[in-house]
């Protein structure tokens, strides 16, 4: 076996072993952690061949895959790294037998080779003991049936974790995939986290029993963990306590007494709260049957208790998205108007309660309002990814497209698990002429996409969103393939049906994109001040039929 690099560098690129990072004149660039081990293996070798079956080995040591990944993943290097001298692939086929990296490489002496591609997937690069994922807890209450408890339990602390300064902490949607004894380094590793929190919740009547851990996930060393032994109304004293231990032995010393505010939520009783819980697990699943049925139970809150301002502000934003993707009604407008104002009157130091406020102004096209709103909403907590991407959205829909652009990417960077942020970032930066800037980002993206799907290969949101940026990454078979995969999952959501027809403008297909629009805006479906500045429309603006529809919507 060869001595390999620790870096090589091959034209304007640099391949970072240790690190596992390809960077362009010392930008990294956006690839999924397979695309560089494979380019890795390449490049130790360079100048020689390397078997479809050596890569295979050493790319997925302990997996069978179709030899077709492998092929993604040179289609992906190759749209990199381009071309080098003389016009030359860096990266040779040898026809049905592998693949040879024939560039010019400047090496550093080191150790690279199937070792370093190993120890890169788990350790290359010890993570950041301030980074944290919060696991749902463990549900061990005798019937097994508090599963939004579980849950509920650790999004509240996710949300209040990520009010403190010198803290990343790793999305719901990224964390929530593991559960049930997950392995910590796995996670560790594939969230890109030092830490993980998990544990375990005991209810029975009115007791409640809650056991945690700080784990380190590189060593598996427990770093703190606590039982509490108390009543069901003691559950946010308990979260509370949970929230700044952990903020404490991550950041070290102890919380300055505006970030022990922070942490703070507006309490309710336990009742109140068990339909709040259950109404904030229902909400990101953004079906019509879902959001209506989290409009119940948020109403029930607020019936127990009319002073909780958290369920108003859910409530708030179930109407504002009902109003949004199902039909915008006058009934949801209202709702959602009403509700929010209430809520930002009864919590107005709660960040979500002006999130929910600027989202309900922006469906009246009250442009200037909402985001005031949503810097209230930043003011309270900088790190609040929705604050800066619904705020993101309404300025697009507002024709702010410059200012739409800066607020996703720093949605991006305050939820580094995010795709739809730096998506959307690509498609705002094009629209504004900085096409490199909006390649960068449209990369990223779709780097976020292919490790969301790694986690979840039926998240039919990633696999539409992403497609519409794989074309314009060059890739469009590849972006059909994924859109016809989303359909297949939900062949009735509006979300899935739009990114299907914005694919078909891209790719010229008119009609296609007519029938796709007639099964959404024919509904009366869709946000119209978004679809006026959106360029994918523009292949059917002067069409009677889409202007017809257009109609339909508010």
């Amino acid at each position: 076996m060869s001595t390999p690099p620790l870096y090589c560098a091959f034209g304007a690129f640099r391949l970072e072993a240790a690190e596992k990072v390809l960077y362009e004149s010392d930008r990294p660039v956006p690839l999924t952690p397979k695309a560089v081990e494979t380019l890795l293996a390449l490049v130790a070798r360079h100048g020689r061949l390397v078997t479809k079956e050596e890569l295979l080995r050493i790319v997925w040591p302990d997996t069978f895959v179709e030899e077709n990944n492998l092929a993604q993943n040179i289609s992906l290097l190759r749209r990199v790294l381009g071309e080098g001298a003389g016009g030359r692939r860096l990266i040779e086929t040898v026809p049905r037998r592998g693949y040879r990296f024939v560039g010019p490489v400047e090496e550093r002496p080191g150790r690279l080779a199937e070792e370093t591609a190993a120890e890169a997937r788990s350790a290359a690069v010890a993570p950041d003991i301030a980074a944290i994922a919060v696991l749902p807890f463990a549900d061990m209450s005798p019937g097994r049936d508090q599963d939004y408890f579980c849950e509920g339990l650790a999004e509240e602390l996710i949300n209040a974790l990520t009010q403190i300064e010198g803290l990343r902490v790793a999305a719901r949607t990224a964390s929530f995939h593991f559960r049930g004894g997950a392995d910590v380094r796995e996670v560790g590793a594939r969230l890109g986290v030092g830490t993980l929190h998990e544990g375990s919740v005991r209810k029975a009547g009115e007791r409640l029993r809650v056991t945690v851990q700080l784990i380190e996930t590189t060593t598996g060393y427990h770093r703190w963990s606590r039982r509490f032994d108390r009543q069901l109304d003691d559950v946010f004293a308990i979260q509370d306590e949970i929230a700044e231990s952990v903020a404490s032995s991550l950041r070290g010393g102890v919380l300055s007494p505006r970030e022990k505010e922070l942490l703070l939520r507006p309490q309710t009783g336990p009742a109140a709260y068990e339909h709040y819980l259950r109404g904030r697990q229902l909400l990101p699943r953004l079906t019509r049957a879902d959001l209506q049925a989290s409009a119940q139970l948020f109403e029930r809150a607020v019936a127990l208790d009319p002073g909780y301002g958290p369920a108003w502000a859910g409530l708030a934003m179930v109407h504002a998205t009902l109003y949004e993707w199902f039909g915008a009604t006058d009934d949801d407008l209202a709702r959602a108007e009403r509700t929010s104002e209430r809520a930002r009157a009864l919590a107005p130091g709660l960040a979500d309660a002006h999130v929910a406020r600027g989202c309900a102004l922006s469906l009246s096209r009250r442009y200037a309002d909402a985001a005031r709103a949503f810097e209230e909403a930043i003011r309270i907590n900088p790190n609040l990814f929705d604050a800066y991407y619904y705020f993101a959205r309404t300025s697009f829909a507002g024709g702010e497209i410059a200012r739409s652009a800066e607020l996703f990417g720093k949605a991006a960077q305050v939820r580094q698990e995010d795709f739809q942020s730096p998506l959307l970032q690509g498609q705002s930066l094009r629209m504004i002429g900085r096409a490199d800037e909006a390649l960068h980002a449209t990369r990223e993206g779709i780097a976020r996409v292919e490790r969301a799907l790694e986690l979840n290969p039926s998240d039919a949101r990633a696999l539409s969103m992403g497609s519409n940026w794989l074309f314009h990454d060059g890739q469009p078979e590849r972006a059909l393939e994924w859109s016809r995969r989303s359909l297949e999952l939900h062949p009735d959501d509006p979300g899935t049906l739009v990114n299907a027809a914005c694919l078909r403008s891209k790719l010229g297909r008119k009609e296609e994109m007519l029938e796709i629009l007639e099964r959404v805006f024919g509904r009366g479906w869709g946000k119209r001040d978004w679809i006026e500045h959106d360029p994918d429309y523009d292949l059917v603006r002067d069409d009677p039929r889409f202007q017809k529809l257009l109609e339909r919507l508010k």
